[in-house]
């Protein structure tokens, strides 16, 4: 009866042993190094041995791993007859034990029974109530079961080297390339599906969400679709004289302006209006030319990555780009304004003559810059637009027309079988769509019309 008890003793340090090295496992895997890194550089000691853990986690997971087989096969070796001797009294009234049917049959009872019994101890509280702890208190969890899991895996290396081997070697007879249990990398897809949890989770809030997100897109953007087409740029020619140059200075209030000669496609300079500062005092017959103020322009395909175009900006010292397309004509400008907007969002000039690119109507309809790129329009109204000749709403709209447009020219587009989007023209700027009405369209069902009919 004695050695029975001491089983039922060694079942549970076995059950508490086998639960121990799984927390162990989980709070391992869960934990984030960066969080750990920064509590043992403000001091926090305790988190030491953590790092030292999670620096090797192959071997600490062995060593996890290795604990918990062993408390697995203990229990099957010591627990299973252990309690199934224990139960035996139980079922000698039920099948007997003078005959051998009897004595067997209350023997396999006894024995199922056990087995259920550790089962459900061991998947119970020996794997599934640690896992559960270890992934909800993980730095909590990992500061208990670091320093005695490094000392098992001290005790047992040189086993757990040559499994760590042994296993590496079969890995590679099977063709399967060994990356190390530590490395944890995501790809952009699954970094904005972490983000998207932690917004929704409330863990960091939309607008941040936005910008991270701008932040993951911004490599694969490229200089043409953030600049100013050359419709839009605001230039001076190089023969204007200072005078002129100032009345169009306060009048445009800007801080750079290209200079070109003959026309567009041949941008000599650009003019930073804090150098007409110091020729204010001036008298007539000392002022500088256009083209004594001017310094050399920043030149790149429209083609340039941003990524690339920052590092021409830290490089050249220059804030303003001028934009060549394939023909080597001006396409527009790119400033870094232009780049810090589309990373944070649209930050307005102190002089702010600036509109909105999107503006809400009191009647709910919709008003648009039609300079919005097709992609933003997809994004901000869920639809999917798409020409390939172009890549703005307004230039969407005149392909729909097929002409020149006219203020009050409407197309609709379809968006499902049952709603459409009425794009209108709203304003001109000479040949341009500056202004763009959008509104939605109820369409009459199939089903309506032939009733009607």
């Amino acid at each position: 009866m004695l050695n029975d008890w001491l089983g039922l003793v060694l079942i549970i340090v076995l059950v508490l042993i086998n639960g121990f090295f799984v927390a162990a496992e989980f709070s391992l895997v869960n934990l984030r190094k960066t969080r750990i890194a920064e509590r043992v550089a403000h001091g926090d000691t305790r988190t030491k041995t953590v790092q030292r853990a999670i620096e090797d986690p192959d071997r600490f997971i062995a060593a996890t791993q290795l604990g918990i087989t062993l408390a697995s096969l203990g229990l099957g070796w010591i627990g299973g007859p252990a309690l199934s001797h224990l139960f035996e009294p139980l079922f000698e009234p039920l099948f007997g034990k003078s005959e051998i049917g009897g004595v067997a049959a209350h023997i396999a009872a006894a024995g199922m029974l056990a087995f259920v019994l550790i089962t459900g101890l061991h998947a119970i509280v020996g794997e599934l109530m640690p896992k559960s702890i270890a992934l909800q208190q993980s730095e909590r969890t990992a500061l208990l079961v670091a320093r005695p899991t490094l000392w098992v895996e001290q005790l047992f290396r040189p086993f757990i080297r040559a499994l760590n081997g042994t296993g590496n070697f079969l890995l590679r007879v099977l063709g399967f390339k060994h990356t190390g249990a530590g490395e944890h990398l995501h790809s952009i897809a699954e970094l904005k599906m972490l983000v998207n949890a932690s917004e929704e989770g409330g863990m960091i809030e939309a607008q941040e969400s936005e910008m991270i997100h701008a932040v993951f897109d911004f490599g694969e953007m490229t200089a043409h679709q953030m600049m100013v087409p050359r419709t839009e740029m605001i230039t001076l020619e190089v023969k204007t004289s200072i005078g002129d140059v100032y009345d169009f200075a306060a009048q445009h209030q800007h801080n750079k302006y290209p200079i070109y000669e003959n026309d567009l496609d041949h941008i000599v300079g650009i003019l930073h209006v804090k150098d007409l500062v110091p020729t204010m005092r001036l008298p007539p017959d000392r002022q500088p030319t256009l083209h004594q103020l001017m310094r050399e322009p920043l030149a790149v395909p429209d083609t340039i990555g941003v990524n690339d175009l920052l590092a021409r900006f830290r490089q050249r010292k220059q804030h303003i780009a001028i934009l060549l397309d394939e023909y080597g004509g001006t396409a527009g400008i790119v400033t870094l304004q232009d780049i810090m907007d589309e990373l944070v969002g649209e930050v307005f000039d102190v002089f702010g003559p600036d509109e909105p690119e999107v503006q809400k109507l009191p009647d709910g309809r919709v008003r648009l810059d039609g300079l919005m790129l097709l992609t933003d329009f997809n994004d901000l109204f869920g639809i999917n637009l798409d020409d390939p000749n172009y890549e703005t709403i307004a230039g969407y709209l005149m392909g729909k027309l097929d002409r020149i447009p006219r203020g009050g020219d409407e197309v609709e587009v379809p968006v499902n079988e049952r709603e459409a989007l009425r794009l209108r023209v709203d304003v001109m700027d000479g040949k341009r769509i500056a202004w763009i009405v959008l509104s939605r369209v109820v369409l009459a069902s199939p089903d309506s019309s032939s009733q009607a009919a």
